[in-house]
C-alpha cells in the first residue's frame, strides 16, 4: 500500500485512539456475546499481481467483553476478493481469491469506542486465468491485522487493516469498513 492511499486510513486509527483514551471510565468495557455481520473494502496485492481490487467480508464471532477494558473473542469470516490482474509465466493474467478466516480478537475498550488486533488462519482458494495459464492455488496460511470499533446499542462500526500473508500468490493487504451486530 503506497503511503499516499495509506495515509488517511493511519489518521482514522489515530483519531479513533484519542477518542478512545478520552472516552469517560463509567463505559468501561464492550459487548458481550455472539456478533454477525459484515462489510466492504479495498485489497491490494503484491508480487506477480500487484493490483488493487474490492472485496467483501461476511464476519460472526463472540466476544468477551466483562474484563475492565479487554475484550477477547473469537472470530470466523468468509471474504472474496474481486479480480487482480497482473503477470504469471511472462503472460498478463488475473487472479480470484477467496478465504475463510478463523482469528483470536483481543481489545482494549473504553465503552463505545475500542481498539483490537487479531490474528489467526486463512484458508484460500485462488483461480488463475490467462492465456495459457489456468489452475487453481490454494493453501493456509497466517492473517492478522488491527481496527478501531464504534458501538452503541449492540450495533458496531469497525475499520480494519488486514494482511493475509501468502507465499503463494503474494500477500494481500486489506482495508475493510464494516459493522456488527451483538445478540
Amino acid at each position: 500500500m503506497s503511503l499516499k492511499r495509506g495515509l488517511p486510513t493511519l489518521s482514522a486509527l489515530g483519531v479513533a485512539g484519542l477518542l478512545a483514551l478520552a472516552a469517560p471510565n463509567a463505559f468501561a468495557t464492550g459487548n458481550t456475546g455472539f456478533y454477525l455481520g459484515g462489510g466492504v473494502g479495498q485489497t491490494h496485492g503484491d508480487g506477480n499481481f500487484d493490483d488493487e481490487a474490492e472485496h467483501w467480508k461476511l464476519v460472526g464471532g463472540y466476544n468477551v467483553g466483562w474484563l475492565p477494558f479487554l475484550d477477547v473473542g473469537a472470530e470466523l469470516a468468509y471474504v472474496n476478493v474481486g479480480t487482480l490482474d497482473g503477470e504469471a509465466n511472462g503472460h498478463s493474467a488475473s487472479l480470484d481469491v477467496e478465504s475463510v478466516q478463523a482469528t483470536g480478537v483481543l481489545g482494549w475498550s473504553l465503552g463505545p469506542l475500542g481498539l483490537y488486533a487479531k490474528a489467526g488462519m486463512a484458508d484460500w482458494d485462488a483461480d488463475r486465468h490467462g492465456r495459457g495459464i489456468g489452475g487453481d492455488l490454494s493453501g493456509t496460511d497466517p492473517v492478522y491485522g488491527v481496527g478501531a470499533r464504534f458501538g452503541l446499542f449492540g450495533l458496531t462500526g469497525r475499520l480494519e487493516l488486514e494482511r493475509l500473508d501468502t507465499d503463494e500468490i503474494g500477500d494481500l493487504d486489506m482495508v475493510t469498513v464494516g459493522a456488527v451486530y451483538t445478540f
